[in-house]
Protein backbone atom coordinates (compact mmCIF):
# COMPACT_ATOMS: atom_id res chain seq x y z
CA UNK A 1 0.00 0.00 0.00
CA UNK A 2 1.74 3.40 -1.06
CA UNK A 3 -0.38 6.79 0.14
CA UNK A 4 0.87 10.63 0.61
CA UNK A 5 0.12 13.23 2.96
CA UNK A 6 -0.81 16.98 1.97
CA UNK A 7 -0.15 19.50 4.29
CA UNK A 8 -1.14 23.32 4.41
CA UNK A 9 -2.21 24.25 1.23
CA UNK A 10 -3.73 27.58 2.28
CA UNK A 11 -6.07 28.15 -0.53
CA UNK A 12 -8.18 31.24 -0.17
CA UNK A 13 -11.14 32.68 -2.27
CA UNK A 14 -10.93 33.74 -5.75
CA UNK A 15 -7.58 32.37 -5.73
CA UNK A 16 -6.25 35.19 -4.34
CA UNK A 17 -2.37 34.54 -3.11
CA UNK A 18 -1.19 34.64 0.78
CA UNK A 19 0.88 37.01 2.12
CA UNK A 20 -0.01 38.94 -1.34
CA UNK A 21 2.99 36.90 -2.98
CA UNK A 22 2.27 32.42 -3.10
CA UNK A 23 -0.21 31.64 -5.80
CA UNK A 24 -1.31 28.70 -3.72
CA UNK A 25 -3.94 27.68 -6.23
CA UNK A 26 -1.53 27.02 -8.60
CA UNK A 27 0.26 25.08 -5.85
CA UNK A 28 -2.50 22.87 -5.28
CA UNK A 29 -3.12 22.33 -8.94
CA UNK A 30 0.34 21.16 -8.94
CA UNK A 31 0.32 19.41 -6.23
CA UNK A 32 -2.50 17.57 -7.32
CA UNK A 33 -0.94 16.71 -10.83
CA UNK A 34 2.02 15.02 -9.01
CA UNK A 35 0.03 12.94 -6.73
CA UNK A 36 -1.71 11.79 -10.09
CA UNK A 37 1.09 11.36 -11.88
CA UNK A 38 2.99 9.02 -9.32
CA UNK A 39 3.96 5.45 -9.98
CA UNK A 40 2.71 3.28 -8.89
CA UNK A 41 -0.64 4.85 -8.50
CA UNK A 42 -1.47 5.98 -4.85
CA UNK A 43 -4.02 4.17 -2.81
CA UNK A 44 -5.30 7.63 -1.01
CA UNK A 45 -4.06 10.95 0.35
CA UNK A 46 -4.01 12.56 3.81
CA UNK A 47 -4.68 16.19 3.59
CA UNK A 48 -3.55 17.16 7.05
CA UNK A 49 -4.94 20.67 8.02
CA UNK A 50 -4.42 24.55 6.59
CA UNK A 51 -6.69 23.28 3.40
CA UNK A 52 -7.83 26.57 3.57
CA UNK A 53 -6.76 30.52 4.79
CA UNK A 54 -9.61 31.81 6.16
CA UNK A 55 -11.90 28.83 7.04
CA UNK A 56 -14.59 30.60 4.87
CA UNK A 57 -17.32 28.30 3.49
CA UNK A 58 -16.33 29.91 -0.06
CA UNK A 59 -12.62 28.85 -0.04
CA UNK A 60 -13.83 25.24 1.01
CA UNK A 61 -15.97 25.57 -2.26
CA UNK A 62 -12.65 26.18 -4.02
CA UNK A 63 -10.61 23.63 -2.40
CA UNK A 64 -13.08 20.81 -2.95
CA UNK A 65 -13.82 21.71 -6.54
CA UNK A 66 -10.03 21.55 -7.29
CA UNK A 67 -9.15 18.22 -5.09
CA UNK A 68 -11.94 16.72 -6.81
CA UNK A 69 -9.39 16.06 -9.41
CA UNK A 70 -7.71 13.61 -7.30
CA UNK A 71 -7.75 9.96 -8.79
CA UNK A 72 -7.73 8.51 -5.15
CA UNK A 73 -9.85 8.78 -1.86
CA UNK A 74 -8.31 11.65 0.63
CA UNK A 75 -9.36 11.93 3.91
CA UNK A 76 -8.91 15.21 5.74
CA UNK A 77 -7.94 16.76 9.80
CA UNK A 78 -8.53 20.34 10.40
CA UNK A 79 -5.77 22.77 11.00
CA UNK A 80 -5.73 26.06 12.68
CA UNK A 81 -6.60 28.13 9.69
CA UNK A 82 -9.60 25.47 9.22
CA UNK A 83 -12.82 26.71 11.01
CA UNK A 84 -14.42 23.27 12.03
CA UNK A 85 -17.96 23.80 11.81
CA UNK A 86 -17.69 25.32 8.43
CA UNK A 87 -15.01 22.56 7.25
CA UNK A 88 -17.19 19.95 8.83
CA UNK A 89 -20.26 20.91 6.97
CA UNK A 90 -18.02 21.07 3.31
CA UNK A 91 -17.12 17.63 4.03
CA UNK A 92 -20.45 16.48 5.04
CA UNK A 93 -20.53 13.25 2.97
CA UNK A 94 -17.35 12.37 4.68
CA UNK A 95 -18.55 9.76 6.64
CA UNK A 96 -15.04 8.32 8.45
CA UNK A 97 -15.19 12.32 10.19
CA UNK A 98 -17.08 12.82 13.42
CA UNK A 99 -20.39 14.38 13.30
CA UNK A 100 -19.95 16.40 16.62
CA UNK A 101 -17.24 17.66 18.69
CA UNK A 102 -13.78 17.56 17.49
CA UNK A 103 -13.16 16.72 13.66
CA UNK A 104 -11.18 13.61 14.03
CA UNK A 105 -11.46 9.80 12.17
CA UNK A 106 -9.91 6.49 12.76
CA UNK A 107 -9.96 4.02 9.97
CA UNK A 108 -7.96 0.85 8.90
CA UNK A 109 -6.50 0.19 5.74
CA UNK A 110 -4.60 -2.74 4.75
CA UNK A 111 -3.88 -3.69 8.33
CA UNK A 112 -2.77 -0.47 9.42
CA UNK A 113 -5.33 1.47 11.53
CA UNK A 114 -4.79 5.53 10.78
CA UNK A 115 -5.79 7.55 12.99
CA UNK A 116 -6.31 11.66 12.04
CA UNK A 117 -6.62 13.71 15.12
CA UNK A 118 -8.18 17.50 15.71
CA UNK A 119 -5.51 19.17 17.73
CA UNK A 120 -7.48 22.52 16.88
CA UNK A 121 -8.50 25.25 19.58
CA UNK A 122 -10.81 27.72 17.92
CA UNK A 123 -9.95 31.48 18.03
CA UNK A 124 -5.99 30.30 18.35
CA UNK A 125 -2.94 29.49 16.29
CA UNK A 126 -1.36 27.34 18.63
CA UNK A 127 -2.82 23.80 19.28
CA UNK A 128 -4.36 22.43 22.48
CA UNK A 129 -5.35 18.62 23.38
CA UNK A 130 -8.16 18.83 25.27
CA UNK A 131 -9.56 15.77 27.60
CA UNK A 132 -12.30 15.11 25.53
CA UNK A 133 -9.63 14.66 22.30
CA UNK A 134 -7.77 12.25 25.01
CA UNK A 135 -10.77 10.71 26.14
CA UNK A 136 -11.07 10.02 22.51
CA UNK A 137 -7.65 8.61 21.17
CA UNK A 138 -7.05 6.73 24.33
CA UNK A 139 -10.77 4.73 23.78
CA UNK A 140 -8.75 3.98 20.28
CA UNK A 141 -5.36 3.12 21.23
CA UNK A 142 -7.15 0.55 23.26
CA UNK A 143 -9.54 -1.14 20.68
CA UNK A 144 -6.65 -1.45 18.35
CA UNK A 145 -4.04 -2.68 20.54
CA UNK A 146 -2.72 -5.06 18.72
CA UNK A 147 -2.72 -3.06 14.93
CA UNK A 148 -0.10 -1.62 13.96
CA UNK A 149 -0.86 2.83 14.25
CA UNK A 150 0.04 6.23 12.11
CA UNK A 151 -1.38 9.14 13.95
CA UNK A 152 -1.73 12.08 11.54
CA UNK A 153 -2.01 15.67 13.57
CA UNK A 154 -2.03 19.23 12.48
CA UNK A 155 0.13 20.97 15.13
CA UNK A 156 3.33 19.14 16.15
CA UNK A 157 3.87 17.89 20.18
CA UNK A 158 7.49 19.13 20.18
CA UNK A 159 9.71 21.72 19.78
CA UNK A 160 11.76 22.58 16.01
CA UNK A 161 13.86 25.66 17.34
CA UNK A 162 11.89 27.70 14.97
CA UNK A 163 10.88 30.03 17.68
CA UNK A 164 7.77 32.32 15.92
CA UNK A 165 6.52 28.30 15.41
CA UNK A 166 7.33 26.91 18.53
CA UNK A 167 5.16 29.84 19.88
CA UNK A 168 2.26 28.27 18.10
CA UNK A 169 2.13 24.55 18.38
CA UNK A 170 0.78 22.06 20.54
CA UNK A 171 0.76 23.64 23.94
CA UNK A 172 1.03 21.40 26.90
CA UNK A 173 1.92 18.32 24.93
CA UNK A 174 4.26 16.55 27.33
CA UNK A 175 1.09 16.99 29.82
CA UNK A 176 -2.10 16.25 27.73
CA UNK A 177 -0.49 13.96 24.89
CA UNK A 178 2.04 12.30 25.08
CA UNK A 179 0.83 10.58 28.72
CA UNK A 180 -2.26 9.24 26.35
CA UNK A 181 0.54 7.26 24.55
CA UNK A 182 1.91 5.53 27.69
CA UNK A 183 1.14 1.22 27.83
CA UNK A 184 0.15 1.54 23.71
CA UNK A 185 3.15 0.25 21.82
CA UNK A 186 1.40 -0.30 18.64
CA UNK A 187 2.05 3.66 17.33
CA UNK A 188 4.31 3.19 14.43
CA UNK A 189 4.88 7.01 13.57
CA UNK A 190 3.35 10.51 14.42
CA UNK A 191 2.99 12.55 10.66
CA UNK A 192 2.20 16.33 11.37
CA UNK A 193 2.19 19.51 9.03
CA UNK A 194 1.93 23.35 9.92
CA UNK A 195 5.53 24.17 10.30
CA UNK A 196 5.58 24.29 6.44
CA UNK A 197 9.42 22.13 7.06
CA UNK A 198 10.74 19.15 6.53
CA UNK A 199 11.62 18.20 10.24
CA UNK A 200 11.30 14.79 12.19
CA UNK A 201 12.55 13.21 15.49
CA UNK A 202 12.13 10.99 17.96
CA UNK A 203 9.92 11.60 21.51
CA UNK A 204 8.65 9.29 24.08
CA UNK A 205 9.78 5.98 21.65
CA UNK A 206 7.80 6.96 18.64
CA UNK A 207 8.95 8.60 15.32
CA UNK A 208 7.57 11.87 14.88
CA UNK A 209 7.46 14.12 11.12
CA UNK A 210 6.84 17.41 9.84
CA UNK A 211 5.66 17.30 6.11
CA UNK A 212 6.49 20.45 3.73
CA UNK A 213 3.46 22.45 2.42
CA UNK A 214 2.50 22.27 -1.07
CA UNK A 215 3.63 25.84 -1.67
CA UNK A 216 5.47 28.29 0.68
CA UNK A 217 7.46 27.04 3.71
CA UNK A 218 8.99 28.16 6.60
CA UNK A 219 11.99 29.98 6.50
CA UNK A 220 14.93 27.76 8.61
CA UNK A 221 15.55 30.10 10.95
CA UNK A 222 17.35 29.20 14.52
CA UNK A 223 17.33 32.58 15.68
CA UNK A 224 16.04 32.66 18.95
CA UNK A 225 14.96 36.23 17.73
CA UNK A 226 14.10 35.44 14.10
CA UNK A 227 11.75 37.61 12.47
CA UNK A 228 8.64 35.32 11.18
CA UNK A 229 8.99 34.82 7.24
CA UNK A 230 8.45 32.40 4.72
CA UNK A 231 10.53 30.98 1.81
CA UNK A 232 9.87 29.40 -1.89
CA UNK A 233 11.96 26.50 -1.20
CA UNK A 234 10.49 23.36 -3.46
CA UNK A 235 7.10 22.45 -2.03
CA UNK A 236 6.76 18.37 -1.88
CA UNK A 237 4.22 16.14 -0.55
CA UNK A 238 5.29 12.33 1.79
CA UNK A 239 5.02 8.86 0.52
CA UNK A 240 4.52 6.17 2.83
CA UNK A 241 4.96 2.31 1.63
CA UNK A 242 2.94 -0.13 3.93
CA UNK A 243 4.28 -3.42 3.57
CA UNK A 244 4.79 -6.44 5.17
CA UNK A 245 4.27 -4.79 8.84
CA UNK A 246 6.89 -1.92 7.74
CA UNK A 247 6.25 1.68 7.24
CA UNK A 248 8.63 3.50 5.05
CA UNK A 249 8.41 7.34 4.10
CA UNK A 250 9.90 9.22 1.43
CA UNK A 251 9.89 13.48 0.28
CA UNK A 252 8.48 13.65 -2.97
CA UNK A 253 9.51 17.19 -4.44
CA UNK A 254 6.80 18.69 -6.58
CA UNK A 255 8.26 20.60 -9.71
CA UNK A 256 10.16 19.96 -13.09
CA UNK A 257 13.46 19.05 -11.77
CA UNK A 258 14.60 17.97 -15.26
CA UNK A 259 14.90 14.04 -16.78
CA UNK A 260 16.31 11.25 -15.05
CA UNK A 261 19.26 9.78 -16.01
CA UNK A 262 20.55 6.43 -16.26
CA UNK A 263 23.62 5.42 -14.06
CA UNK A 264 24.09 2.42 -16.87
CA UNK A 265 25.00 2.41 -20.22
CA UNK A 266 23.28 -0.35 -23.16
CA UNK A 267 26.40 -2.75 -22.03
CA UNK A 268 25.14 -2.90 -18.34
CA UNK A 269 28.03 -0.62 -17.06
CA UNK A 270 28.47 1.70 -14.81
CA UNK A 271 28.94 5.20 -16.93
CA UNK A 272 31.83 6.77 -16.66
Amino acid sequence: MIFAQLTDIHIKAGGKFAYNCVDTLSHLRNAIDHLNGFHPKLDFVVISGDLVDLGDAGEYDLFKQEIARLDMPFYVIPGNHDHRDVMREAFADHDYLSNEGPLQFSIEKEGLRIIGLDTTSAGHPHGHFEAEKQVWLRRELEAHKDQPTLVFMHHPPFKTGIQHMDNIMLKQADEDFWPVFSGYSQVLQIACGHVHRAIETFKNGIPVSICPASGHQVALDLDPEGEPSLVMEPPAVRIFRWTKGELINHLSFIGDFGAQHPFFGGDGKLIN
